[in-house]
């Protein structure tokens, strides 16, 4: 049996995602991928390597694990998965995000409000990854003549004391302000400060997070817009850079990247034309029900309005019907979805709150002018 070992932290949002990817391309090459949690703790990592036999190691550190290291493992082929390549490990082989693209793409979506300010807010225990976010992310308001106000706190500060010094400092920031948080974690940390606070969003800070991580970005007050990751795509590259390395012992210092998949527009960065709360709380439902079978009068109900009133209201504030809000979500759910190669076209329908396919591929065509196979066939750019 040719296996695999994938060492990764299954209690993270995206582990599935990473799955599927190495797993997709192992399913060519007849290798069994074996998964081994690691989730923060100490291994064993020479006695699961004489345990399995493995061809092969894909590592992912997010971080660090010193454990799992080219001298722990011998001679097998090692690729490593977030992890720093200018770190001590040396001429090694790594995948990686595109950190570059993830910050470009959050000060595009944050310039696209004309804010006059703006912020970046890294997480308690600065990484590689987001130092690379930070600094993309300043060069691109720096470009367009901007000050970026970014938030530091020493590092040995106890997790309290970093969530204190963070109310202090977004109290401070000159408003209103577009805040970058480098992932989800910590942009669902600057919305719970600025609930304490009495710090509006979007009007006094509009805020994007990074991963897309749904339980997160649906259930924050408000919900959170997001830049998501190709994950699925990440693992890929990961097996077939381990290949590489099988085949040619002499592989080596290859970095790879995966990169952006789409931005998740959510409240925490749509400005509305007067903020009427009734209008807030539809955007909230719409997002929570919309694949679920959520319709116009449903909306109005949640609303407490009639459904003309409901609509004239609605359309004021966002310059949009409602029947427009609901076709908008399940398009996002369906180009999600579509992301997955594995995925079948035809139930995603009915997965995404469309009466039929048929209308959903009159609705898709005439929003993106292709049909979705031929866009999933340029979204997921499958590596050959």
């Amino acid at each position: 049996m040719n296996t695999v070992l994938f060492f990764v932290c299954t209690n993270r949002y995206s582990c599935d995602d990473r799955i599927s990817g190495a797993m997709r391309y192992a399913e060519r090459r007849g290798w069994d991928i074996q998964v081994i949690e690691r989730n923060n703790q100490r291994l064993d990592v020479s006695g699961i390597i004489d345990f399995w036999k493995p061809i092969g190691i894909i590592a992912e550190c997010g971080g660090g694990m010193p454990e799992l290291s080219r001298e722990t493992v011998g001679d097998v082929p090692l690729v490593y998965l977030d992890e720093d390549p200018n770190g001590v490990k040396g001429c090694a082989l790594y995948v990686n995000s595109n950190n570059v693209q993830v910050g470009e793409v959050a000060a595009k979506e944050l310039l696209s409000l004309g804010l006059p300010s703006y912020a970046f807010v890294d997480r308690p225990e600065v990484l590689f990854w987001g130092e690379i976010r930070r600094e993309s992310f300043q060069e691109a308001i720096r470009l367009h003549g901007k000050d970026c106000h970014v938030f530091s706190c020493p590092q040995k500060r106890m997790e309290m004391q970093w969530r204190k010094a963070l109310g202090a400092w977004l109290k401070a920031l000159p408003k209103p302000c577009g805040v970058f948080a480098v992932h989800d974690p910590v942009a669902d940390e600057v919305l719970r400060q600025a609930t304490v606070l009495g710090i509006r969003v979007p009007e006094d800070i509009a805020v994007v997070g990074v991963d897309n991580d749904q339980i997160i970005c649906e259930r924050t007050t408000p919900s959170l817009t997001s830049i998501g990751l190709d994950f699925e795509q990440g693992g890929y590259l990961c097996a077939q850079l381990l290949d590489g390395r099988i085949k040619n012992p002499d592989l080596s210092d290859v970095r790879l990247l995966f990169g952006v998949t789409f931005v998740a527009k959510r409240l925490s960065t749509r400005r509305l034309r007067q903020s009427d709360r009734r209008v807030i709380k539809a955007i909230g439902y719409i997002r929570r029900t919309a694949c679920d079978g959520a319709t116009v009068p449903m909306v109005a109900a949640v609303m407490g309005l009639q459904r003309r009133m409901a609509e004239v209201i609605f359309r004021r504030e966002t310059g949009r019907s409602i029947h427009e809000e609901i076709c908008d979500v399940r398009l996002e759910r369906v180009k999600s979805l579509l992301r997955n190669p594995k995925q079948a076209i035809t139930p995603i329908a009915q997965l995404c709150g469309w009466k039929s396919p048929a209308a959903l591929r009159a609705a898709f065509l005439a929003s993106h002018g292709k049909s979705r196979r031929e866009w999933r066939d340029e979204a997921i750019n499958i590596v050959s």
